[in-house]
């Protein structure tokens, strides 16, 4: 009798590998954001069930029956595992998506926080005014937001002004002397 191991393998992990994320995508493409458990597990069976259609590209032969025959049987105890709630992989899955959908109120927060990611220029505005205000609370300070001297040097205070100032007169005087 021939060796399936790698096509146990594969049963075993089918769950996990690709038939959980499609259901969880199917769920998002239909704005189904709180499907209940069955519902879950019964769309996870579905592409379960399409790792059968594979077995149509093995040539015909004994050898394919038999391995058609250990398929079903394997895929079958697998999926009887994941209607249960057997299958951590499919409840992990399944738990996850739930508790990080978006609920239909928070739908319309999103889509606000969108918006305002899209209009990058609203922050700004609003960074912005926040700036003068300081500027205007602080005078000790001197804030002079944006002020360009010398080398695309920004000044940030008034003790910087006076460092580039002193730069500037020792580049002067050393001109000067040679």
């Amino acid at each position: 009798m021939l060796d399936f191991f790698e096509m146990e393998r594969v049963i075993e992990e089918l769950a996990k590998a690709y038939p959980a994320q499609c259901a969880t995508t199917w769920f998002k493409i239909t704005k189904n954001h709180k499907p209940s458990e069955q519902e879950y597990r019964n769309k996870v069976v579905e592409y379960m069930k399409i790792f059968e259609y594979l077995l149509a590209t093995y040539p015909q032969g004994p050898d394919t029956d038999t391995l058609k025959e250990f398929v079903k049987k394997i895929l079958a105890r697998e999926i009887q595992k994941v209607l249960k709630g057997d299958n951590k992989d499919v409840e992990r899955r399944y738990n996850h998506y739930v508790l990080n959908s978006p609920s239909p109120d928070s739908t319309k927060d999103s889509l606000k926080q969108l918006s305002e990611q899209q209009n990058p220029n609203k922050s700004i505005d609003i960074i912005a005014k926040a700036l003068i205000k300081k500027r205007q609370k602080d005078n000790n300070l001197m804030i002079l937001v944006g002020e360009q001297v010398g080398e695309n040097q920004v000044i940030d205070n008034e003790k910087n002004k006076l460092m580039i100032n002193n730069r500037r007169r020792k580049k002067k005087t050393m001109t000067t002397t040679d």
